[in-house]
């Protein structure tokens, strides 16, 4: 398989887990100025750990975003060589 398509595939697929990451991390940045209340926190902590997902989803987001790291520095070196 080439390191383009792995590269495009790993993107697509982990994309929506990254936004969601990203999306819970952006809002626990406010969780101790008291913009929300103590419920809401406490689910986007689980949310933000996947713990309320499946237990090794987190596990399996950071490999993706690993991938899609690595075949992103590998393509940016190989364009620019």
């Amino acid at each position: 398989m080439k390191i383009r398509k792995l590269h495009r595939i790993s993107a697509v697929i982990f994309a929506p887990f990254f936004l969601l990451l990203a999306l819970s991390g952006s809002a626990l940045l406010f969780r101790k100025a008291g913009v929300y209340p103590k419920d809401i926190k406490e689910f986007l902590v689980s949310i933000h750990t996947w713990e309320i997902i499946a237990p090794y989803i987190g596990m399996i987001a950071g490999l993706g975003l690993l991938t899609v790291l690595l075949t992103g520095v590998i393509l940016f070196f190989k364009r620019n060589a």
